[in-house]
């Protein structure tokens, strides 16, 4: 990067082609405000009550309860599941623990080792 910027500084040199008119910023400021439409002020009201200042931290204490639930009832619908799996399918319990959904896919369409290499050494 910084190769390049040497480089064009040494072609076309430090000095910009834009510039300012003299004066410009003098008046800037004033110019601007009378450019702006008139407004009238709006009176904000500060509530100061017990019920403004604990809102945030009651707030945040009933979304993390809400997600304890949420977590525990989702682990309770997934032990149900193991449960009625287990129950359902006897032969389940003998599968390895490594048996992954990969290896229940291949064997649902009874693809070995080898169809598969060929299938994605095609791709």
């Amino acid at each position: 990067m910084v190769k390049e910027e040497k480089e064009l500084e040494q072609r076309f040199g430090k000095q910009t082609p834009f510039r300012v008119p003299e004066h410009y910023f003098d008046n800037f400021t004033s110019q601007m405000m009378t450019k702006l439409p008139e407004t009238d002020a709006r009176v904000i009201k500060i509530q100061s009550g017990l019920w403004h200042r604990l809102r945030p931290a009651l707030l945040a204490a009933a979304c993390f309860w809400v997600a304890v639930l949420s977590v525990s009832v989702l682990f309770n619908e997934r032990e149900k599941d193991n449960v009625t799996a287990n129950h359902a399918h006897p032969s389940a319990c003998s599968q390895p623990a490594a048996y992954s959904v990969f290896d229940q896919a291949a064997d649902y369409t009874m693809i070995d080792n080898e169809e598969i290499y060929a299938y994605v050494s095609e791709i």
